[in-house]
């Protein structure tokens, strides 16, 4: 074994120790980092900057397997779609154009069709310094939800889904919305859900399919914001009801507003924040603020300041299992923005459509992150 494999295998164990308690649960909330279940593995190096270049160990290769190909395809219609974005380019002192990051999805598809060429012949790497800069970033996961919904309001499906109001705002709260029926009698009901919170659910993913009883399906998409600040339910109700030390998800939030109906009005009203919704009755993708479809398991969400949007990534990227934890190597494409998405730290995977998606996006662990640009 190489010093270099022997290294890797090393990192991998201590990734695998670090991270190996917890508890995977089916969640669409993301927790703060300082309610995390794993530890920050620990790394002797610190990145001053947020880019630093470093090669990656040649003997890592990531599988090119037909999703990265099709999300490469939709990073150069990306370019293509948003000809009139930014031109240049200065994150903490790494200067590059927009031409830079095409040429690099370029160079990613050539390197996908090359017989494990180290990455180093085709492109520049940097590592992105991530939380405490010490080269670890923060993974999350986000979906698309399915919501069973009824055209008519009735004694099943009481809550109306909103399309935006026409106008600039102010918006009514969600209080207002649903307590002091707001927005009544403006035509704006695009249907009727079962409950707040699975409208909350599809609000917090940005977007989300809806299934008639029909059996007719559609994307809502989103359809922009009332503009009041969002605030966590999930850690407001850690604060006031939760136990201590426990975590929370989706499926605990809809067991204890089954057993406390009660509570639930206050505890969904703390976030006055409502994204409405667009009926794409046409369009079966889900698409990213890049306007391209979303790949699962390559499409992430950035902070565009730090990670553009059209941006190419290398990552070890985590993959927990039931009982393990492993980092595996991976292309990633930046095709998505996210509002909880900040600075270096963190970035959001998405995971796909339905059920299936919803448990792998139950993500809270660490993993690596490289900058490719082509040389």
């Amino acid at each position: 074994m190489s010093l270099s494999q022997l290294g890797h295998l090393m990192l991998l164990i201590l990734l695998f120790f670090s991270c190996k308690k917890g508890e995977n649960e089916i969640s669409s909330f993301k927790l703060p980092s300082d309610h995390l279940e794993f530890e920050l593995p620990i790394n002797d190096i610190t990145y001053n900057k947020i880019y630093t270049q470093v090669n990656i160990d040649k003997e890592i290769f990531p599988k090119f397997d037909e999703n990265v190909l099709k999300g490469v395809r939709w990073q150069r219609k990306l370019f293509e779609i948003k000809r009139r974005g930014k031109k240049n380019f200065n994150v903490d002192g790494l200067k590059f154009t927009q031409e830079d990051l095409e040429r690099t999805v370029d160079a990613l598809e050539n390197w996908g069709h090359a017989a494990l060429v180290p990455p180093s012949e085709y492109f520049n790497t940097y590592i992105i310094s991530g939380e405490e800069k010490k080269g670890e970033v923060l993974f999350t996961g986000y979906f698309s939800p399915v919501l069973e919904v009824n055209r008519v309001q009735d004694a099943v499906f009481k809550y109306p889904i909103y399309a935006k109001p026409q106008g600039d705002g102010p918006f009514p709260t969600r209080k207002e919305i649903y307590d002091e029926g707001a927005l009544i009698g403006k035509d704006l009901e695009l249907a009727y859900a079962r409950s707040l919170l699975d409208i909350q659910s599809m609000q917090l993913q940005g977007s989300g399919f809806v299934k008639y009883r029909d059996g007719k399906r559609f994307l809502f998409s989103y359809g922009g914001s009332n503009g009041h600040p969002r605030k966590s339910i999930q850690r407001y109700f850690l604060n006031n009801y939760g136990e201590k030390g426990q975590g929370i998800t989706l499926k605990k939030l809809e067991k204890y507003f089954s057993e406390n109906p009660d509570k639930q009005d206050e505890i969904i009203y703390h976030n006055p924040s409502y994204i409405f919704f667009e009926k794409n009755e046409k369009r079966k993708t889900v698409n990213g603020s890049g306007n391209v479809p979303l790949i699962p398991q390559v499409s992430i969400a950035t902070d565009k300041r730090i990670i553009p949007t059209g941006a190419c990534l290398f990552a070890e990227r985590p993959l927990p299992s039931k009982n393990n934890l492993n980092h595996v190597p991976s292309i990633l494409l930046a095709q998505d923005v996210g509002g909880a998405i900040k600075g270096a730290r963190h970035v959001d995977l998405y995971t796909g459509i339905g059920k299936e998606a919803r448990k792998k996006a139950a993500l809270s662990h660490y993993g690596k992150i490289w900058f490719l640009l082509a040389k």
